[in-house]
């Protein structure tokens, strides 16, 4: 008889230590799931395009100049944009031979008040409503994310330094 009980306490116990495994696998399961949650995952969104975007090249001013971001990305912009309550023109473009879409962000003392679209190449965005007011020989930072087509792999942040001109 002393051997059934041998045997019997060594199947609880390999029973016990399988029960202890599955719940610690499970436990472990559960923490990587919320913490996957509470870290806000999220699953990516393409950008809408911009509506306002138009086809060509928007009115070549004199503020108006075509910077060279790196190769086979050149962003034109009026550096000097003019600024009419709430209403940025800041006639930016993706031109026609960019290997790359992109939006804009406007941010002021590193706050975001205005952002646009998805510009497609041979797409410019001459107005760009902001959340704020701005002022002539106000000081802002413009973001430029750009994507490789059709994928969404970022090709980078051109950030571009400007002021407000008076009309």
């Amino acid at each position: 008889m002393k051997r059934e009980t041998s045997i019997t306490a060594t199947r609880r116990a390999r029973k016990l230590g399988i029960l202890t495994c599955l719940i610690t696998i499970l436990c472990i399961g559960i923490s990587f799931g919320y913490i996957r949650y509470a870290q806000g995952y999220h699953q990516f969104r393409a950008p809408e395009h911009e509506a306002a975007a138009e086809k060509g090249m928007p009115e070549l001013t004199e503020t108006y100049q075509e910077l060279p971001v790196k190769e086979g990305y050149v962003v034109g912009i009026s550096t000097t944009p003019i600024c009419e309550g709430k209403t940025l023109h800041l006639n930016v473009a993706n031109k026609d031979g960019n290997k790359v879409w992109f939006l804009v962000r406007i941010y002021k003392k590193d706050k975001l008040i205005a952002k646009s679209g998805m510009l497609y190449q041979g797409e410019y965005l001459a107005d760009l409503p902001c959340d704020v007011s701005l002022q002539a020989e106000d000081e802002f930072l413009v973001h430029i994310v750009a994507y490789e087509p059709e994928t969404y792999h970022s090709e980078g942040i051109a950030r571009i330094s400007c002021k407000t001109a008076s009309k």
